[in-house]
């Protein structure tokens, strides 16, 4: 239970980022390169604020591949040598799409690596880039919060055991019952867990939009569904 507590608090906080979330990715979208000069050439300097940073580097990777993305590191030469600037997970479609030691230039919104220019114009955007950022913060949020009604279902229950919610050698309990906490928890957790697949994957935001909707619309049917057999039954409980 505890653990659970802890990953709804991070839940909520994680949340609470969201609306510095929205406002850096328009930001982000609608901000110019920054001069020339200002570019970095070690990563300890303090990135230049409101403008994304161009930086010419070599792809490493990818380092950690962790199923719907993959890890990169991108390098930079410093004295002949090749030397690690910054790394940034990049969605399986842009994966597939970058190739070790390639060269390449990337963009920085004030020091997050958030899009990789191949020679070719090609664009590889990150998980950071634009709106993608703030969503995927957005639905983990959710995904860590439908815990708390759980949580909160699990010690209703186990309050009316022998021994009390406190004990640890009371009855066990079950949370098959959809309980209006139990309803909470699905319309958290069903949207939050659909709506990363398609943004994990890379896809456009539009299919992250249309997965999520679909997705809210049949955790709301299952919820409705599921209360109105709950109040059906004779000895059951709303």
């Amino acid at each position: 239970m505890l653990y659970g507590m802890l990953a709804g608090a991070l839940g909520l906080l994680a949340l609470a980022d969201v609306p510095d979330g929205i406002r850096d990715a328009v930001a982000m979208r609608r901000a110019v390169e920054c001069p020339a000069w200002t570019a970095r050439v070690e990563p300890d300097v303090d990135p230049p604020k409101g403008c994304l940073e161009r930086i010419p580097v070599t792809v490493s990777g990818p380092w950690h591949s962790r199923g719907p993305g993959s890890d990169w590191h991108l390098m930079v030469e410093q004295d002949g040598e090749f030397v690690f600037f910054a790394e940034t997970d990049v969605p399986t479609s842009g994966s597939r799409r970058l190739s070790d030691d390639a060269e390449a230039e990337a963009l920085l919104w004030e020091g997050t690596p958030v899009a990789i220019e191949l020679p070719a114009g090609d664009r590889v955007e990150t998980e950071a880039w634009g709106h993608r950022g703030w969503l995927q913060t957005l639905f983990l949020g959710m995904f860590a919060v439908s815990g708390l009604p759980m949580l909160f279902q699990a010690a209703r229950l186990k309050l009316r055991t022998a021994n009390g919610w406190w004990s640890v050698r009371g009855e066990k309990v079950g949370l098959m019952v959809l309980s209006p906490l139990m309803g909470v928890a699905c319309l958290l957790a069903i949207p939050s867990m659909l709506g990363l697949v398609p943004l994990m994957l890379g896809l456009r935001l539009q299919w992250v939009a249309v997965v999520a909707l679909l997705s809210l619309g049949l955790a709301i049917y299952a919820v409705i569904r599921g209360a109105g057999a709950v109040r059906g039954r004779p000895d059951g409980e709303g």
